[in-house]
């Protein structure tokens, strides 16, 4: 399973850890840029991992994960990365954009074991005291070989189809009032939720110091929304971003029979009808607001 670790582990794994990697993980909304404030200051030895290099281009709907392993292969060996390297994720936003990350690299069939989230990410990390350092990094390309696990992902048809058979719980991490029906801030989206699903607001898994909650605290807040942690579950959000911080999470807890919905409320709350579609009704939707 991944593993979370504070920054005082992380900088002991940085003195004294081989085939380790340490990558920034952060992806922003405009106008912020990522790249710009990881060359402005990062942790010592950190790399930037660009989340959106691994974007399905053909793929109408943003974040959608590729699974063209040439450009996966292609881009984590240009990163410096090995299958046998221990990767660090840390970010430095509030939607814990290293989650996505982690899932992705699990997604790639990197060992979940080598898999680690630095809490409460670069801010623990300046607390802390640790090292940093500004500029592009200098490293080597090394030769990466994915081989997907698409276990861990659903799609649009799977969604579907659990709705006639259901034999997985969606778990929806998105705010309360989006869950309900209320505003939602992309265009051209229906307002509602999946039936049947639940409404799990990825905030409410940390503290005020943005660190991850006791796992019994977090355990309790989950079965007391309904969830039988003893049922697969499938998560999603508004782009897929947010939503693997619950499947971390559930790593964690030693419970595997996770995935995420990668097309998530984009996706499946979208206006337009998709190919072989007669209506929207294909795709339906329950709201709490009357």
């Amino acid at each position: 399973m991944p593993w979370l670790i504070n920054a005082a582990q992380l900088d002991k794994f940085r003195k004294n850890q081989k085939n380790l990697i340490i990558l920034d993980a952060s992806l922003y909304p405009a106008p912020r840029d990522a790249k710009e404030e990881f060359l402005e200051k990062h942790i010592m030895d950190a790399q930037f991992f660009s989340i959106t290099d691994f974007n399905d281009k053909a793929s109408l709907f943003p974040n959608m994960l590729t699974q063209d392993e040439k450009q996966i292969n292609d881009t984590l060996s240009q990163l410096g990365i090995r299958n046998d390297y221990k990767i660090i994720l840390y970010d430095n936003n509030e939607h814990h954009s290293a989650c996505r990350a982690l899932w992705m690299f699990k997604v790639f069939g990197h060992n979940p074991n080598q898999l680690y989230i630095l809490d409460g990410g670069f801010k623990a990390w300046e607390k802390y005291g640790g090292k940093t350092e500004s500029g592009a990094p200098s490293f080597s390309a090394k030769p990466y070989t994915a081989k997907l696990q698409l276990n861990y992902l659903r799609t649009l048809e799977n969604i579907k189809i659990n709705l006639q058979i259901p034999k997985e719980q969606i778990v929806d991490l998105r705010h309360a009032v989006r869950f309900a029906g209320g505003p939602d801030p992309r265009i051209g989206v229906r307002k509602g939720h999946i039936p049947n699903s639940f409404c799990l607001p990825y905030n409410i898994f940390f503290d005020k110091e943005n660190l991850f909650l006791p796992l019994d605290k977090i355990r309790r807040k989950i079965v007391d929304t309904g969830v039988d942690l003893t049922i697969p579950i499938t998560t999603l959000c508004g782009s897929g971003i947010s939503a693997p911080i619950l499947n971390f999470i559930l790593d964690l807890m030693s419970l595997p029979n996770n995935a995420l919905y990668d097309g998530s409320w984009s996706e499946y709350g979208a206006e337009q009808l998709f190919a072989g579609e007669q209506s929207l009704e294909e795709r339906p939707i329950e709201t709490c607001i009357s």
